[in-house]
């Protein structure tokens, strides 16, 4: 891992990037939402408090994360952890009334924090079926269930709302444990959610067929198996087309590859232009479950490293370079991660795929994990690629480095992740990045990172696995996970004819973010305004409205306290706005909170009402 391997000799490489688009490198739009959708298995658990604490971290850092897949609408009213084996209370009979109660309520936790749903159209109540996974021997009733979750869902939030919504049909109807029917079977419940949709007269976004990309080929066939009947019925509407290949399938694996991930969406975007082009331009293709590993249960340590972080950035950067050479056709080539279990971390650090572990205070005092700071990294990047000139072989598939330029109107981004193949003893790379046609004259520069060091608390804690977290002993770890740089930021530097130098050492799985943005002396951040100060477990939990500026740097929060000077109690940079302020002195404090942009302007400070905190330790 990169904290061993820091000493090893270094790689030397000249990367030549630019923020026009040119060279040899991907170009066209670059989709940050297509990479920034987590995954969720039970609608039920979204009104959990340790998922509310974990949707209130991820609102906020507008823009990190885009979409939720959660599974269960349809069976809600029971809380599930890895498989559905209850019918849920939506519909438990066919005299019954329909309760969508807990549905709506789960999906107001998202959309009510700026987040789209992802649903998968699961699973059967029992007015529909006794079994969650069995179909039934007709679809009528699940066509009624369908048409009727549609009108309650565009009632309560709105017909435009819904259609930014992804409704999928079914999950994975070629694994048992999801599906005891035949995929033909599938496919005959895939039509009638279709005709369901066009009955209820809503625009709906709607897709499939979710399979399990198995080895050995069922995968590659079952998707073109669903490509035929879409060929064979070209009146079924199929907005978009989804699949789960994961990294590693069995047990008798240990690395993750990359390239299967790749493989599996370019033969998806090839089969569909064989067989249904007319259906092929814009079309997304998703894998959303491109996970490294299969079972999410099961702990797994480099979900907690610096290494899932990287194997996110590495899909990232290849998806969108598949998708830059489908440039012609339009194809969006999406990789998700099911990584939102928060209800399946038992104790600190445990190994199971999550965004954050928990302290031993209480299942929703919760410490971000490396993972967390990679969607932090995307809401840096531009919708655009910009162009680059590299050696031949520079980059993956040809070697473990994966790199893309971005560009906006206001920012020039930079990620690249150095991510070995099949565990391969890759040597870092030390790059001597050479970045030209910055349209600015004077620029502020940062290098943000996460590696066996820098944006992570596993590192900090210890590298244990599990490992013991008293509520007292997270305030550090807590600085620890949130988004750390390589160096001080550095504002208004002057760029000589728009080209900038730097170096940039990357170890086996660091991810590195070069992010530049134009120097504005005159724009001083807004004051935000306080959401919530209250004393939890002893700590102070501080939230306040998010800087949305393009230009937006770093919080700054201060402790104040009576005949004592302001204290500022949050990391440099603090991204996201909110901080819990761990085991403060017994007493009354207030807080005053401020931004500060890339060009080192602080904005006013907002002052929070009093927090009384009891000392609990």
């Amino acid at each position: 891992m990169s904290h061993a391997r820091g000493s090893e000799p270094a790689r030397r490489l000249l990367l030549r990037a630019s923020a026009r688009p040119g060279g040899g490198g991907p170009q066209g739009p670059f989709r940050v939402e297509d990479f920034a959708t987590v995954g969720v298995f039970d609608a039920d658990w979204l009104l959990d408090a340790r998922y509310a604490r974990l949707l209130d971290a991820m609102a906020a850092s507008p823009g990190a994360f885009r979409a939720v897949r959660v599974f269960g609408a349809l069976n809600s009213g029971e809380r599930e952890n890895t498989f559905p084996t209850a019918s849920g209370a939506v519909w438990p009979s066919p005299e019954a009334p329909m309760d969508f109660s807990v549905a709506l309520a789960a999906l107001d936790a998202l959309v009510s924090r700026g987040l789209v749903p992802f649903l998968p159209l699961t699973f059967f109540p029992a007015a529909v079926s006794a079994s969650p996974i069995e179909p039934p021997p007709d679809d009528a009733r699940w066509q009624e269930l369908v048409r009727a979750f549609l009108d309650r869902v565009v009632s309560r939030f709105g017909a435009a709302e819904v259609a930014r919504w992804w409704f999928e049909v079914w999950n994975e109807p070629n694994m048992p444990p999801f599906w005891r029917g035949d995929f033909e079977r599938y496919l005959r419940l895939y039509r009638a959610t279709a005709e369901a949709a066009r009955a209820s007269g809503h625009r709906v976004r709607l897709g499939g067929p979710a399979i399990a990309w198995m080895p050995g080929g069922e995968g590659e066939a079952l998707m073109v198996r669903f490509l035929e009947f879409l060929r064979d019925a070209p009146e079924v509407p199929c907005d978009f087309l989804s699949f789960h290949r994961k990294g590693i399938w069995t047990n008798d694996e240990t690395e993750p590859r990359m390239e299967r991930l790749v493989d599996a969406a370019a033969f998806t975007a090839e089969a569909a232009l064989r067989l249904v082009p007319a259906r092929c331009p814009g079309l997304p293709i998703i894998n959303n479950e491109a996970d490294m590993k299969v079972g999410f249960d099961h702990p797994y340590e480099p979900r907690l490293t610096e290494r899932f972080p990287s194997w996110l950035a590495a899909a990232a950067t290849s998806h969108a370079a598949l998708g830059a050479r489908h440039a012609g056709t339009g194809f969006r080539f999406v990789a998700a991660s099911d990584n939102a279990n928060q209800h399946l971390v038992r104790e600190p650090f445990d190994g199971r795929r999550a965004l954050a572990t928990r302290t031993d205070a209480a299942p929703d005092d919760l410490v971000k994990l490396p993972v967390f700071a990679f969607y932090e990294l995307l809401r840096l990047l531009g919708d655009r690629h910009g162009g680059v000139d590299a050696p031949e072989g520079a980059f993956f598939p040809h070697s473990a480095l994966h790199h893309a330029v971005t560009a906006a109107d206001d920012r020039i981004a930079a990620l690249l992740t150095l991510h070995p193949a099949e565990g391969g003893a890759a040597r870092p790379v030390l790059l001597d990045y050479a970045l030209r046609d910055v349209p600015w004259p004077r620029a502020n520069i940062a290098l943000f990172r996460i590696d066996g060091a820098t944006s992570n608390a596993y590192a900090a804690a210890g590298r244990r696995m599990p490992a013991a977290l008293p509520a007292a002993a997270a305030g550090p770890l807590r600085a620890a996970a949130e988004l750390g740089t390589a160096a001080p930021l550095r504002s208004g530097v002057a760029l000589p004819g728009g080209r900038l130098r730097t170096s940039i050492r990357l170890a086996p799985y660091a991810t590195a973010l070069l992010w530049v943005t134009p120097f504005v002396p005159d724009r001083r951040p807004a004051a935000p305004s306080w959401i919530e100060a209250r004393a939890e477990a002893g700590n102070a939990l501080l939230r306040w409205t998010p800087d949305r500026d393009p230009g937006f740097w770093s919080y700054e929060v201060l402790r104040l306290a009576p005949g004592a000077p302001p204290r500022r109690v949050s990391p440099l940079p603090l991204r996201a706005a909110m901080w819990v302020d761990t085991a403060p002195p017994p007493g009354e404090h207030r807080y005053r909170v401020r931004a500060v942009s890339a060009s080192g302007v602080r904005g006013a400070t907002a002052e929070s009402p009093p927090v009384r905190v009891a000392g609990a330790f």
